[in-house]
């Protein structure tokens, strides 16, 4: 694993290089973090540790698709936020997993508003409660909603049915006046039967994604390594390339539900990259709210 200063000094450089082009938009707001103090106050060890989870849990996922037979584990629930259809045709829904986190989110809502898109933000129940002032920023925005993603982001595939159920109704009591969408993402895209049915009871939307943006895999330079690309589908020829693995990833859905996490340094840096690029050749950009992306949602 890299050490913390890397995942800052990619911040750093992220933030430099997106602030020099926003700050030529007249209707951008005038401040958008960018100093190194600012920069230091990332969580790049959360990022580090949230890193390696996925990374284990991502492995644990593949051996289960290669050793249990497909009907066992639809029957066990446990991978409900896989979308089996394609997506509306040239049409994006950007997701942003993990926050509300200082820098981060401002940075993401100010990339929104400078291209007038939409997005979602899956947000952490023990982070809802750290920082309202945060939540209150996106509530207000014009471009973004605020979805449910557990209270503390456990792997429900490690935790009991009980455990499963304060997650989600914690973090439901804390979000639900701003979940007006009642959106739900479970950690990891790992589900189970009961936490479906509760769910559903309290008129909960599952929500997945077809475009994984793995921006957790790609190390400060953009890279990935021959295991992770595996795991995450990467390209041979996108292998030291985050913006293009994102976005031949659109191309080969030919749009779809993305998701990305606030934490990772990658999704900041190559953010408005992504977006110029796929305006430019035709995409556009929906909210889940809207009625093509509704059939989606569980």
């Amino acid at each position: 694993m890299k050490p913390p200063t890397f995942h800052l000094l990619c911040l750093a450089a992220a933030s430099t290089f997106a602030f020099t082009s926003l700050s030529h938009a007249a209707d951008e707001p005038s401040t958008i973090p960018t100093t190194a103090s600012d920069v230091s106050q990332v969580q790049a060890h959360a990022a580090k540790d949230e890193t390696a989870k996925i990374k284990k849990h991502r492995i644990t996922k593949l051996n289960e698709r290669l050793t249990t037979d497909e009907d066992t584990l639809k029957k066990a629930c446990r991978f409900e936020s896989d979308i089996p259809m394609a997506p509306p045709a040239k049409e994006v829904a950007l997701t942003f997993d993990d926050g509300p986190d200082p820098i981060q989110t401002e940075f993401i809502l100010a990339i929104l508003k400078k291209h007038k898109i939409p997005a979602t933000f899956f947000m952490i129940g023990e982070k809802v409660q750290a920082h309202p002032e945060l939540v209150k920023l996106v509530q207000e925005s014009d471009y973004a909603l605020i979805a449910n993603h557990s209270w503390s982001h456990p792997n429900f595939h490690e935790i009991t049915s009980e455990e499963q159920a304060v997650e989600i109704q914690k973090s439901n009591a804390i979000s639900e006046q701003f979940n007006t969408h009642k959106l739900f993402r479970y950690p990891y895209g790992n589900s189970s039967c009961e936490s479906n049915q509760l769910l559903k009871s309290m008129e909960q939307k599952i929500v997945g994604w077809h475009v994984d943006s793995c921006d957790w895999a790609f190390d400060r330079k953009g890279s990935v390594d021959v295991k992770e690309a595996l795991t995450c589908g990467v390209l041979s020829q996108n292998r030291k390339d985050y913006l293009e693995h994102v976005i031949s990833s659109v191309h080969a859905h030919n749009g779809g539900i993305v998701l990305m996490h606030e934490i990772h340094p990658n999704t900041l840096k190559s953010l408005d990259q992504i977006i110029t690029r796929l305006l430019a050749e035709g995409y556009v950009f929906k909210s889940l709210a809207d009625d093509d992306f509704q059939k989606f949602l569980r």
